[in-house]
């Protein structure tokens, strides 16, 4: 039944990748949440093994692909604030900003316990934006829903906000940031998220 599963999601992403009539936007969404959804019990299920570097070098090219990380960079620091820096500062910012989503997940998917991802449906949103809804499922604990947010990219739809319980990551992103650089700036700013990722490398000693 497991590789019967895997055959299928490797024959669709390959009709999608290759223009066929499955090729729709909500299609391509589902498929971009379940490359990731994948990727984690991936590493979920190794975890142990692979340890905390293990896990960011196998999810790193996934969240990079799967994730506008330059776009949820950009809104997360308010568009004044963005227009205030150069381009060395944007670029620095978002390579830095990128290494921190990739280790918050890295840190926070390390063990697995039975759980399983489910891509429960889509549909189209304003802007062209796609919703597409997952849940994680826990062996003896409440499910725990998952609402993606993905906007069009050149290949493929990639994902600009994760809403859990009805709390969005990316607003509270955008709440937090704004904070730092009102109040100390946007070097603090830097300076917070270089200290946040070594902190979930350092969790997993």
């Amino acid at each position: 039944m497991f590789r019967s599963k895997i055959f299928c999601f490797c024959f669709l992403f390959t009709l999608c990748t290759h223009g066929s009539a499955f090729a729709n936007p909500d299609s391509q969404a589902q498929l971009v949440v379940r490359e990731l959804n994948t990727a984690l019990l991936s590493v979920m299920k190794d975890a142990e093994r692979l340890g905390y570097q293990g896990r960011y070098a196998k999810l790193a090219g996934v969240v990079e692909s799967t994730h506008d990380l330059e776009y949820i960079a950009r809104f997360s620091v308010g568009k004044k604030n963005w227009k205030a820096i150069d381009d060395n500062d944007r670029k620095k910012f978002v390579d830095t900003f990128s290494e921190y989503c990739i280790a918050a997940y890295s840190s926070r998917f390390d063990g697995y316990a039975g759980e399983g991802f489910w891509v429960t449906g889509s549909h189209p949103v304003k802007r062209g934006r796609i919703q597409v809804n997952s849940v994680l499922e826990i062996p003896g604990e409440e499910s725990v829903n998952f609402v993606y947010l993905l906007q069009p990219g050149e290949e493929k739809p990639r994902i600009i906000n994760i809403i859990v319980g009805g709390v969005s990551d990316l607003a509270l992103k955008r709440a937090e940031f704004k904070t730092i650089i009102v109040n100390e700036g946007f070097a603090a700013l830097l300076q917070y998220l270089e200290m946040k990722t070594q902190e979930y490398a350092d969790g997993d000693d």
